[in-house]
């Protein structure tokens, strides 16, 4: 549990036992080291829930009938994606905990019942284990979109950046290295798996490299892209939920002009596509279904270059199922591609950083289904992409990541017209998915154009 001034923990105190008999049911899981190291789930009690209460982050969206929590469907698999976890420096400095404008977040994200001192987001998963940290939390500036992020069968993020700290020191841009509490945070919303192949990989050298992975293994979350051994490296990386299993592959174009060290290859996946089309034919036997996440394309660069579009192509003809392109920064459309088998978005942009242009500041939740046919052959279908914005400004206002259609409940500088451009722009290559103003969680129910 993430450790709070003492006259701070007083106020919140007072909030939650005015919040508790209002605390929709839900399920949970508090996950713990034991003195061994050894991750430990341990399932949590439910609170009751009265629809009269919910978290200002779901109020005023289509509610259910009833929360239903999420259900496993045989022969279906859901998975969630997001974009670049980015963690400038400037980010850091905001969740450290002692921060007063940290402070405040907390006090109004508790008085919302958004959070709650135990360590869990409304909608996310409470988290009890330290990775030695502590001064730093990210949480509050994920708590709105949990509910979003972990209502799906597998989510997945980008962790375009090292989680060395406190084994290196914090650093932004151009060298970044993150509290490895970001790791817990991820957890805490529901994520699953973390890419970490990026060009930002090797910012620290081998080192940080290796200190990152120590702390995604003790946060219990799987990774994909940069590894720490050769025998890692092989290991397939396959979750399987539902009867339906996924690989999942991870290449980066690079690693700044950091040399990759010799005998260390395994370090970092790079984008070679005969390498990456042999792996992609070694995976294939051993799942239903090839996800592939990609690093490259130019910076700020809102469609697919030509390096893009032949690489997204090889894959897709090469039988993967789902393509998830990274590193612009800005959003790129979605495709369908390899006629109808594949689908791909070439730039998710980022889901948390500090950067300070509107354009940059824009980012999405990916959603495809896994479905498995009479046939026994698995496809994608039912796309959706949920639009999202980070708030924040350095040494001012919280980084939060929230639905850009929300633009008058947050105030998001020109809201309104960046939802409707990107409405347009999304589609520019197809338009067969569904543009969603809000995917649908425990709570509520996906929407179209609900706009708060």
């Amino acid at each position: 549990m993430k450790k709070r001034t003492k006259a701070f923990i007083s106020l919140l105190l007072v909030a939650i036992f005015t919040l508790i008999n209002h605390t929709q049911a839900r399920v949970g899981y508090l996950i713990s080291q034991d003195n061994e190291g050894v991750l430990q789930q341990t399932f949590n009690s439910e609170t009751d829930f009265s629809h009269n209460h919910l978290p200002a982050n779901l109020k005023g969206l289509p509610e259910r009938q009833a929360a239903e929590p999420w259900q496993a469907t045989p022969d279906q698999l859901v998975l969630r994606s997001v974009g670049d976890i980015l963690i400038h420096d400037r980010v850091s400095w905001l969740a450290d905990i002692e921060s007063p404008i940290y402070q405040v977040a907390i006090e109004q994200l508790t008085t919302d019942g958004i959070l709650n001192e135990e360590g869990a987001v409304f909608g996310g998963e409470a988290i009890d284990f330290s990775l030695g940290s502590e001064a730093y939390d990210f949480l509050p500036m994920l708590a709105q979109i949990a509910p979003f992020t972990s209502y799906a069968d597998v989510t997945i993020a980008n962790l375009e950046v090292i989680a060395a700290y406190p084994d290196l020191p914090v650093t932004g841009y151009p060298q970044f290295n993150a509290p490895s509490s970001i790791l817990e945070a991820l957890k805490g919303i529901g994520v699953d798996i973390v890419t970490n192949g990026t060009n930002h990989t090797l910012d620290w050298f081998a080192e940080g490299a290796y200190a990152s992975i120590k702390h995604i293994k003790a946060a219990g979350l799987l990774y994909s892209g940069s590894y720490e051994s050769l025998e890692d490296f092989q290991t397939p990386r396959i979750i399987e939920a539902n009867g339906i299993s996924l690989g999942f592959l991870t290449y980066s174009y690079g690693t700044n002009g950091i040399p990759v060290p010799a005998g260390e290859e395994y370090l970092i996946s790079l984008v070679d596509l005969p390498t990456m089309l042999s792996e992609v034919e070694w995976l294939k036997p051993q799942v239903d279904a090839v996800v592939v996440t990609l690093q490259l394309g130019p910076e700020y660069g809102t469609l697919p270059d030509e390096q893009q579009l032949y690489v997204f192509e090889e894959l897709a003809n090469a039988g993967v199922k789902l393509i998830l392109g990274g590193h612009p920064h800005v959003l790129q459309p979605m495709a369908w591609l390899n006629d109808g088998q594949t689908f791909a978005i070439y730039s998710q942009a980022s889901f948390l950083s500090g950067q300070r242009d509107l354009d940059n500041k824009q980012g999405g939740i990916t959603e495809v289904t896994f479905e498995r046919q009479a046939d026994g052959e698995v496809i994608v279908t039912k796309p959706k992409f949920m639009p999202t914005f980070v708030l924040g400004i350095e040494g001012e206002k919280l980084y939060e990541t929230v639905p850009l259609a929300d633009t008058h409940l947050y105030q998001i500088p020109d809201g309104d017209y960046w939802f409707k451009t990107l409405e347009t722009h999304m589609q520019v290559l197809t338009s067969d998915f569904e543009f969603l103003s809000h995917l649908a969680t425990e709570w509520t129910l996906d929407s179209t154009d609900s706009h708060r």
